[in-house]
């Protein structure tokens, strides 16, 4: 017999009775039934016993190699998807131009409960949800330009459009209006927004070339 240490994966096999190729369980179990007759509790030879605890440490030392190759060649969609970037860290400053902007349109959009007071209660709030939809995409292209992803600029626009809406909606309720009764109505140039911005990509696609 030869030598333990320069046992091969085909004598190892051949001791367990089992092909090469065998899996871990099929090793495991025709290891357990050689080893409990070869025990030399169980009146079995030593060096037989020896020679198949080597045997199974030969297989599955086999078989571990080769599930971590074929971990090590998985597809790209099935390894593991890096750290996304907080949207704090895609944000960026505005410039001072699109600052100015991004100010006069804040103001006529917080005031539109005011100017559309004495339209119909969904037509107002249809008004006043476009006026803080508006405002949203263009604060968010100017806060993200081409940084971050599709996620990004979706978490963007409905957190600033909340924002505004939330001031309307509080100025509107203290003049008397009932757009409270209103949100569906309000909240759909946020939904028409979102759609826009193709949210079927994927959260993960970036929308450009993430800057440096």
């Amino acid at each position: 017999m030869a030598r333990r240490t320069d046992m091969t994966r085909e004598l190892a096999a051949l001791l367990l009775g089992v092909d090469e190729s065998a899996s871990a369980d099929d090793v495991q179990r025709a290891w357990k039934v050689w080893v409990r007759l070869a025990h030399p509790d169980a009146g079995g030879d030593r060096d037989h016993f020896e020679a198949l605890m080597h045997a199974r440490r030969v297989l599955m030392a086999n078989v571990v190699q080769a599930n971590a190759v074929e971990a090590n060649t998985a597809p790209a969609a099935q390894q593991a998807v890096p750290d996304r970037p907080s949207l704090c860290s895609v944000v960026r400053r505005p410039s001072r131009g699109a600052a100015i902007v991004l100010a006069g349109v804040a103001v006529i959009a917080l005031a539109s409960p005011v100017v559309t007071l004495s339209l119909v209660p969904w037509l107002s709030a249809a008004i006043m949800g476009g006026c803080a939809a508006g405002l949203a995409v263009g604060a968010t292209r100017a806060l993200l330009g081409d940084r971050g992803d599709v996620g990004h600029r979706i978490t963007c626009v409905s957190l600033l459009w909340l924002l505004v809406a939330c001031g309307q909606v509080g100025l509107s309720a203290s003049l008397g209006s009932d757009i409270v009764l209103m949100l569906p109505v309000f909240a759909v140039p946020l939904v028409a927004s979102v759609a826009w911005m193709n949210a079927g990509a994927g959260l993960w696609t970036p929308v450009r070339s993430s800057a440096p």
